[in-house]
């Protein structure tokens, strides 16, 4: 076992799945989580595991996931009754990020991306960023929303074309009927981050295998 204490060395040590599908690691997990790997059935998600590209998640009622990029440390928080795909394209060390949203709510935390795209679709409206906080929620009666933390987001809407920038204090909306808008937002409206407020160290097992063929198991500490 290997014990690191800052979460930079993560990864460092994740460097070694860059160029597989191998695109992110699961950090935290609450409530029940499931994921679904091409034509496989659904299976329970623990801290810990290993996100591909191509899986989708899946939280019920009370459940939460948080995960980490392995290539730039941006993150994705998870809330409760959401389900989504993670595509990530692999390209000289860094990863092409696109989450495609059934339904659900969803806090990004992006790191500058320079020359990669972030980008978070649904069936009515495509987010995207270079380096920002934001929430996504989406519902499929009434559209989507997007509720900037930092930053700039641009929103598109797919029906109307239309396309507005989301800055810090604003919320956008854009709805079915292909109408985009913004106001200043409640701070009422702002999801709670489950994870928001850890201040304790936090540690994940990954086990793997080495050049080997042996099975090994990594623990990283972090904050």
């Amino acid at each position: 076992m290997i014990l690191f204490k800052k979460i930079f060395f993560i990864f460092l040590i994740f460097s070694f799945l860059i160029g597989s599908d191998r695109i992110a690691v699961a950090t935290k997990v609450i409530g029940s989580v499931e994921f679904v790997r091409g034509k496989g059935f659904a299976k329970s998600l623990k801290k810990g595991h290993i996100i591909e590209s191509g899986d989708i998640l899946k939280t019920k009622k009370g459940g939460f996931v948080a995960i980490l990029f392995i290539d730039d440390k941006s993150a994705l928080k998870i809330k409760e009754n959401t389900e989504l795909e993670i595509v990530g394209n692999n390209k000289n060390q860094t990863i092409a990020k696109r989450i495609s949203l059934m339904n659900g709510t969803v806090r990004a935390q992006v790191e500058d991306q320079r020359n990669k795209d972030f980008v978070v679709q649904t069936s009515v409206s495509v987010a995207s960023v270079k380096g920002t906080d934001f929430w996504m929620i989406s519902d499929k009666s009434k559209g989507d929303s997007i509720i900037g933390i930092e930053g700039v987001i641009q929103l598109a809407n797919k029906i109307s074309g239309e396309i507005i920038d989301i800055t810090s204090g604003i919320t956008g909306l854009s709805s079915n009927n292909g109408q985009l808008e913004s106001y200043n937002t409640d701070p009422k409206t702002i999801p709670s981050d489950p994870s928001g407020d850890d201040n304790d160290s936090q540690k994940i097992k990954i086990e793997f295998m080495d050049a080997s063929g042996k099975k090994k198991t990594l623990v990283i500490e972090y904050q």
